[in-house]
């Protein structure tokens, strides 16, 4: 109901997003559903026992998929019966160059397709694509519409009705036999399996597919040669992981204590969008990110009653996180990442308050300084094969990060380092991040307290987190023995949603910054951090005075317009001098939810 990736949910929720959209098309087209658009076309074996118990006997897949099995590309036409466990389930292959065709190309081409075919009764040639191509996307509007080759089309298939056939696909398994029983892979379309490897796997998978097309070999090989799956996402974006198993972990949650309300808003967290990137903003839209963890979070607060503490490996790293929940905020540790917070919920306005996402290189970045528009002679092209830019700087802004962009953790940087190296990352540390194992934890009286120890070469450390409900605050202290003179930067990173929305900014000083403000600040002991539009307000203060640097995390990605520039969050880094021995720190961080006009700090 809500376009999740079915094989990537909890099978109860799919079965349940499945009977959802089912009730509501009975309910208002007083149909039940026979087939189903799987979102991105994303396949798993295993489907059809899921789908055809359900009423489901048809869906529609890529002809990439069919490929993948090894079918020859003029042997893709019709449908095909595949099963799991005795289920069956025809399935229709999307032919590629309908989906390039249709509305890119003038309608005559699209009979030329099927002239390529050898001429018999009962070819069908299957087509099925997003509406976005017909208006939202760059200058189809104008061409679809005001240049009428909707018109023109529409006419054609009137005109042509003596040679081609437009047919549902339900009167097609009705009226024409399967071309045969067939078995397809794990797959999507073929671009999002370029999209899912890591940047340079898919150059190197893009040049190879270059090399063949430019021997004439491309067509001979072609169904041998395949790029990733989705899953892929899931290892290149640490996020999108984090973002899914935090999924996965309300949906567990919710199998013990059904919920009606919570089972809704599960499953509107579970929608594609935000959870990966290909030519979309997808997973770097941060108001998409956002959205997901409000519905999670809305899902998480009919459940969480106390405070309650848990150690489990929820990323699935091999390491254990240490989980801290309670009714007005959540703080997810990391201990052998630095005993760092990846993930700070605020429960009564339904934000993550540390979904930032890294700066990382992508396949398309050595593109930044190509721009197409339109063609020479006015046809729109499809988003396929333009690259936009916009803004003419942005190679100024492509910086890689060199770890995750989580909080409260600490970096031994080299003396004289100053804000403008972290941001660029041409920074020297002299180590980064402290590898802590947990000393202990112990809960009282809605109080918890957490100790962890690292110890290395030129250091030793203790880090120790205490957590209360009411009020929300934590408290983190930090010593450190070390025969190093260095900085010690304590890292933080929040999402604000906006660099320049006068309603969310930081006081600093006395004074409000903006979000996307850089700059420097000495000697510090107190700053706040609020979101009039949220209704919440952070007030973090040290024991000692501190330099802070600030500087926004931008990231450059692709959207439907183009390139461009992305805010993802604010980096703080709390810096002191460490001059070869002991330092002790410890700082607060208290959360109040204030009326929006209370918010002015």
């Amino acid at each position: 109901f809500y376009e999740p990736l079915l094989p990537y949910i909890p099978e109860r929720d799919a079965i349940g997003q499945i009977l959802l959209m089912s009730d509501y098309l009975q309910e208002h087209f007083l149909r039940r559903p026979k087939g189903i658009w799987l979102a991105e076309r994303v396949w798993d074996p295993s489907l059809p026992r899921l789908l055809r118990p359900l009423g489901i006997e048809y869906a529609l897949l890529d002809d990439a998929h069919f490929l993948n099995a090894c079918v020859r590309p003029d042997q893709i036409k019709g449908y095909f019966i595949t099963e799991r466990e005795g289920e069956p389930l025809a399935v229709f292959p999307i032919r590629q160059e309908l989906r390039y065709l249709i509305p890119f190309r003038e309608p005559g081409e699209v009979l030329d397709l099927f002239r390529s075919f050898p001429s018999q009764e009962g070819l069908c040639l299957t087509y099925g694509d997003d509406g976005e191509k017909f208006g939202i996307w760059p200058g189809t509007r104008e061409w679809v519409y005001e240049k009428g080759w909707l018109r023109r089309f529409l006419r054609f298939l009137k005109e042509k009705q003596d040679l081609i056939e437009v047919l549902p696909l339900g009167d097609c398994l009705k009226r024409f036999p399967p071309e045969g029983r067939i078995y397809l892979p794990p797959a999507s379309y073929q671009e999002l399996t370029e999209w899912s490897l890591m940047p340079d796997d898919q150059r190197a998978f893009v040049q190879f597919i270059e090399e063949l097309k430019g021997k004439g070999e491309w067509s001979r090989y072609r169904t041998f040669l395949r790029g990733g799956s989705w899953d892929g996402f899931l290892r290149k974006y640490e996020e999108a992981n984090l973002m899914h198993k935090k999924m996965i972990q309300v949906s567990r949650r919710l199998r013990q204590a059904p919920h009606r309300e919570a089972l809704r808003e599960l499953w509107r967290g579970q929608c594609n969008c935000a959870y990966w990137h290909g030519l979309f903003g997808g997973l770097y839209m941060n108001h998409l990110r956002h959205a997901v963890y409000r519905h999670l979070l809305t899902a998480e607060s009919f459940l969480q009653h106390e405070v309650e503490v848990r150690v489990e490996d929820v990323d699935c790293d091999g390491y254990e996180e240490w989980l801290y929940n309670s009714p007005l905020y959540n703080l997810h540790i990391k201990p052998h990442w630095g005993g760092a917070v990846y993930e700070l919920d605020l429960l009564p306005p339904r934000v993550n308050l540390t979904s930032v996402l890294t700066r990382q290189k992508e396949a398309y970045h050595e593109k930044i300084a190509a721009s197409v528009p339109v063609d020479e002679g006015g046809r729109v092209k499809s988003i396929h094969e333009t690259f936009r830019v916009k803004q003419k700087d942005l190679f100024r802004h492509l910086l890689y990060d060199r770890f995750p962009r989580f909080s409260f953790y600490e970096r031994l940087l080299r003396e004289g380092t100053g804000w403008e190296e972290m941001w660029r990352q041409t920074f020297v540390a002299l180590h980064e991040p402290f590898h802590y194992l947990i000393a202990g934890w112990r809960k009282e009286k809605g109080k918890v307290e957490l100790k962890m120890v690292a110890k290395g070469e030129e250091f030793e450390a203790q880090k120790i987190y205490r957590l209360s409900d009411d009020p929300p605050q934590m408290e983190v202290s930090l010593l450190l023995h070390s025969s190093l003179s260095a900085l010690l930067g304590w890292e933080m990173n929040f999402n604000l949603l906006s660099p320049e929305d006068p309603r969310r900014y930081l006081v600093i000083g006395g004074k409000r910054v903006a979000a996307g403000h850089f700059g420097e600040w000495k000697g510090i002991k107190t700053l706040f951090l609020v979101d009039e539009a949220q209704g919440w307000r952070g007030e973090l203060s040290c024991s000692e005075p501190f330099s802070l640097w600030l500087y926004p995390v931008e990231t450059v990605n692709l959207t439907e317009e183009g390139a461009q520039k992305t805010y993802q969050g604010s980096c703080l880094t709390l810096v002191r001098e460490l001059k070869g021995g002991r330092i002790e720190w410890s700082l607060t961080l208290m959360f109040s939810f204030p009326n929006r006009r209370d918010c002015e700090g």
